[in-house]
């Protein structure tokens, strides 16, 4: 997969800038905003056809769309999934289920000039979040194929050696989209592996590599989950690791790859 005959291939995480007028539809779509849907549509297949370009022109060999539909690379799932509804994060005093980062906690004086450089306000407490409140299914198709139609149209015209496609790992999901609904975060791992194989299976059925992205392996061990032992957490990366391998079981190995930080 990241390897030519001659040469080790150039990639990159996924996410890329938004343009302004694009985000100003992915803004209003996340708040509740009046929107032109066809306008939203025509301005995010420009966008895709205009990210992929500059990646190969850049000299990069596994491209992407950028995440261009979606306002961040967990949220992105409350318009796919049934069971996700949304409250808004003014709630909050900090985001749900998570402490702040243990890391930062050590270093008070950066923490306090990040929160004045997000505006003295969490984010959490400017957009409205996701959140399960029911049983979770794969229910709306639509964007997904969307995303798959714009990168194989920017794919075919930009040609690179080969495209991916994000996707967010069921554990992931459970410090962004928190649980009011399953009360036991094993049953909503489950419930979420099983769902996003619907997702999965798509990006790979279209030729796309499927990059999963999995920070719940590696840095939720000092946010998410630093109050935990550590084999408390390995518990957990288990467990999260085996939901990924059942919601991943019909795709050929040499067609993903894992995103952690």
């Amino acid at each position: 997969m990241m390897h030519s005959g001659e040469r080790i291939l150039t990639t990159h995480v996924g996410s890329l800038p938004r343009p302004r007028e694009l985000l100003a539809f992915l803004e209003a779509r996340e708040m509740g905003g009046d929107f032109d849907q066809a306008a939203f549509e025509k301005r995010l297949a420009a966008a895709v056809r205009d990210v992929v370009a500059k990646q190969v022109a850049a000299g990069i060999d596994s491209v992407c769309d950028g995440e261009q539909s979606k306002i961040s690379y967990t949220f992105y799932v409350r318009h796919r999934l049934s069971g996700i509804g949304t409250f808004q994060g003014s709630e909050l005093d900090k985001p749900p289920q998570t402490a702040a980062h243990r890391d930062i906690l050590d270093h008070p004086d950066f923490a306090e000039r990040l929160h004045q450089m997000r505006g003295g306000r969490s984010w959490f407490a400017r957009a409205v979040v996701p959140c399960c409140i029911g049983p979770v299914t794969y229910h709306d198709r639509r964007p997904l194929d969307t995303d798959i139609q714009n990168l194989k149209e920017a794919s075919a015209a930009a040609k690179p050696m080969e495209a991916f496609m994000n996707a967010s790992s069921p554990g992931v999901l459970t410090k962004f989209v928190p649980d009011t609904y399953y009360k036991n975060e094993d049953a909503y791992v489950e419930a979420l592996a099983e769902a996003l194989k619907t997702e999965y299976e798509a990006i790979a059925n279209a030729g796309f590599i499927l990059q999963i992205d999995a920070p719940d392996l590696g840095s939720a061990r000092h946010n998410q989950y630093q109050h935990l032992s550590d084999d408390e957490f390995l518990r957990i990366a288990d467990r999260n690791i085996a939901a990924l391998n059942h919601a991943t079981a019909n795709i050929a190995p040499d067609r993903m790859r894992i995103h952690i930080c």
